[in-house]
């Protein structure tokens, strides 16, 4: 890896040996942002999708990768030719976009490949554009241009160059002086990237670089046993299988045997969750009436958890006609009695049912979007805690709440930042992303690759709810349409690289549920012989989406009551919390299967709830209790109130 620090106009090469960054790389590290990794793009293409341009001396086309094809870096790249007539080229695109940098922690990357045939070294000049004045136009005079000079030598791989934010420095009079892109506090975008190439050699008639894989990450770009290969997964991880796909009201039991009997029949596999949708109302009219019935009882009893898409909208009616509830309604109290029924009904299951409740929030498309709601987050986490809090009032304790996101914003306002619409940790039991290449636009869509279209989204619930589990709870990738060409990515491709991008950079995700439907897009997973068996090789027959010795959802803490110990199975740190305030003595003890004292700490009072983090690496893997005792002093009488937890350390 090639690090470049800069130390006013000096410029040092600095070549960092992968036993030391393997080292020195930070625990949160991952990849936050793609810019272009120009996988499933055509060969040959030079209009890109999403706000590519040239100037002066270079022009480019997407291209094989001219060296043997790695993981990392795909089979496509972008070819950059540069002719030389004026010696200046740039390439880059024009992104406008909000992402939530850290400026003292992120990175910008991205690999090239210089040939030995270029006979000179390639000089960047890369540059960052911010909206200082949010008006989502680059003024020269209003925002800031931000400028990084680097140098690659020729040589007979790819290099990868990763620029630490804060290296980066303020080229122009205009915008604040502040690398401060992000949604939150009201910020700018992210409106450009740019690499533009310098002449070195003069007696040079023209060059010809590669570049692949520009993107931003948080700390070090991670990756497998060298910079080319994918980050390895751990151990422990997996992630169950589930489908979607339509059926008649209160026949969604029959969407298992159907999604499964697609796959080769012998192989006594089963997915875990089925989503359907459920509307509140599907006869016709305005009266909120529609009560789970028998369909979530027989999924149950054959071994299916529910995942029931619960959606406070009128069948018959457009999604966002006047007749349809806004969230004013819901925290208005117009709909409490049908919360109520429904809350009554699933309890009687007695088994764990998920709730994905007002979903995709983000988007412009749902009555309960904050588009649609006075672009209010805070209006959308009081009315999901509502019905919440109306749930556990009634005992229907045994429901799960999935709390879930689109990866297309619509619009993309900085109101829209998912982590400012979180109902909290006490209302949410998982977090969730719906991944699609790709919606925009219905008529002509982009072709993204998963790893580009998932991984925003991914990074704002991995990094902000580590303690939740994490579901892709709708995926679905289109066909090719007749009018592209022959050699681009085909749906089956897409699985295959999805399937190792699961495994890789997004191995926290414990749940894979396909949207086996035809909506606006041909999203079934039969939708070609191919596509199915890319499939059914690189999916269904891993056992990675097989684990055994699971049920469901790993144990995760109750934010409302009692001790908590988590995440569990846990390999590290490892959060005990009690949430109660108390006067009295606590003592908080670990345990090993050989009943001795490993860990203890006494706390004589707590006027808010406790928590602590224990290192478990120190002890080993294995099998630990966690126990908390409060000693309470009752009529001269010590009374101690003692719970327990079991902890598996892997």
């Amino acid at each position: 890896m090639l690090d470049f620090t800069l130390n006013k106009h000096l410029l040092k090469i600095i070549i960092v040996p992968l036993f030391l960054l393997t080292f020195t790389q930070p625990i949160y590290s991952q990849l936050k942002s793609i810019v272009y990794d120009f996988d499933g793009l055509d060969i040959g293409e030079s209009d890109l999708p999403e706000g590519d341009y040239a100037l002066g001396d270079l022009s480019y086309e997407v291209s094989p990768s001219p060296l043997s094809p790695e993981d990392m870096i795909g089979d496509r790249v972008l070819k950059l030719n540069l002719n030389w007539s004026s010696g200046m080229g740039g390439f880059g695109r024009g992104i406008s976009r909000y992402i939530e940098f850290d400026p003292t922690n992120d990175r910008l990357n991205f690999f090239l490949y210089n040939p030995s045939s270029n006979n000179q070294d390639a000089l960047l000049d890369v540059i960052l554009t911010d909206d200082d004045d949010q008006d989502h136009v680059f003024n020269y005079s209003q925002d800031d241009e931000w400028h990084k000079v680097v140098t690659i030598s020729v040589g007979s791989t790819w290099q990868l160059v990763s620029i630490p934010l804060n290296q980066f420095t303020d080229a122009n009079t205009g915008g604040n002086s502040n690398f401060d892109i992000a949604f939150s506090q009201n910020k700018g975008m992210l409106l450009t990237a740019e690499l533009k190439f310098q002449k070195q050699n003069p007696t040079v008639s023209n060059a010809t670089f590669y570049v692949d894989m520009i993107c931003f990450s948080d700390g070090t770009l991670l990756s497998g046993n060298s910079e080319l290969d994918l980050p390895s997964k751990n151990n422990s991880d997996y992630c169950m299988l589930g489908a979607f796909q339509q059926e008649l009201s209160g026949q969604e039991d029959l969407i298992p045997s159907h999604f499964e009997s697609l796959f080769p029949n012998g192989s006594g596999k089963k997915i875990k969750y089925v989503n359907y949708f459920h509307d509140w109302s599907i006869d016709g009219s305005t009266t909120a009436n529609n009560i789970p019935g028998m369909e979530v009882q027989n999924l149950l009893t054959n071994g299916y958890t529910p995942v029931i898409t619960w959606e406070p909208m009128f069948k018959g009616y457009g999604r966002l006609d006047p007749v349809q509830p806004r969230l004013s309604n819901i925290i208005n109290g117009d709909y409490d009695s049908y919360i109520d029924a429904v809350a009554n009904k699933l309890k009687s299951f007695n088994d764990t049912i998920i709730i994905r409740l007002m979903h995709e929030f983000e988007g412009d498309w749902y009555s309960w979007s904050l588009f649609q709601n006075n672009h209010d987050p805070g209006q959308y986490i009081t009315a999901y805690r509502k019905v919440v809090d109306r749930f556990r009032q009634l005992g229907a304790t045994k429901v799960k709440w999935m709390w879930c996101v689109n990866s297309d914003y619509a619009p993309y306002e900085s109101y829209n930042y998912v982590v400012n619409a979180y109902p909290g940790n006490n209302y949410i039991d998982i977090v969730a992303t719906d991944i699609y290449n790709n919606h925009f636009p219905v008529n002509s869509p982009y072709w993204k690759s998963f790893r580009m279209q998932t991984a925003e989204t991914y990074y704002y619930l991995s990094k902000h709810f580590p303690q939740k589990p994490l579901f892709i709870c709708e995926v679905g990738c289109r066909e090719r349409l007749n009018n592209e060409s022959t050699n681009s990515e085909s749906k089956g491709a897409w699985y295959q690289r999805m399937d190792k991008e699961l495994q890789s950079n997004y191995h926290n995700v414990r749940a894979l549920i396909f949207f086996n439907a035809n909506p606006d897009q041909n999203w079934l997973i039969n939708s070609s012989a191919f596509a199915l068996q890319s499939l059914t090789n690189n999916v269904w027959n891993d056992p990675y989406y097989f684990p055994t010795n699971l049920i469901g959802i790993p144990e995760q803490p109750n934010l409302s009551a009692g001790l908590q110990v988590y995440p569990n199975p846990a390999k590290g740190m490892v959060t005990v919390r009690y949430p109660a305030e108390s006067e009295n003595s606590i003592s908080l003890t670990v345990l090993n299967t050989l009943g001795q004292t490993i860990y203890q700490e006494k706390i004589k009072s707590i006027q808010q709830a406790y928590s602590t983090q224990i290192n478990f690496n120190t002890f080993g893997e294995g099998i630990y209790i966690v126990t908390l005792t409060e000693n309470t002093s009752h009529d001269s009488k010590t009374i101690n109130r003692r719970e327990s937890r079991k902890v598996i350390v892997y």
